[in-house]
């Protein structure tokens, strides 16, 4: 993992957790000061992945959802397989 690599995005969402394609175990939650809305943390649940994620709601606006990733994936998304070449 490049512990360098962070990216975050705002979407707009009726669900907290945007399915990527990747599978998540939720391991901590947390107050956000001055935010109504608490923030959520998950980890890659493949082994070996160090890959973190942290999820909550804007303060501003909740029909929004801010998702930061940090760290690269090491592995593929479940249910991806690559073909040999012909």
């Amino acid at each position: 993992m490049d512990p360098g690599h962070r990216i975050s995005f705002r979407a707009r969402s009726a669900v907290e957790v945007i399915d990527d394609g990747y599978k998540w175990r939720k391991y901590g939650k947390k107050s956000v000061k001055d935010s109504p809305n608490p923030r959520n943390y998950y980890r890659c649940s493949t082994e070996g992945c160090m890959v973190k994620k942290r999820v909550q709601r804007d303060c501003e606006d909740p029909s929004y959802v801010i998702t930061t990733y940090d760290g690269v994936h090491n592995h593929l998304r479940p249910g991806v397989h690559l073909l040999p070449p012909p």
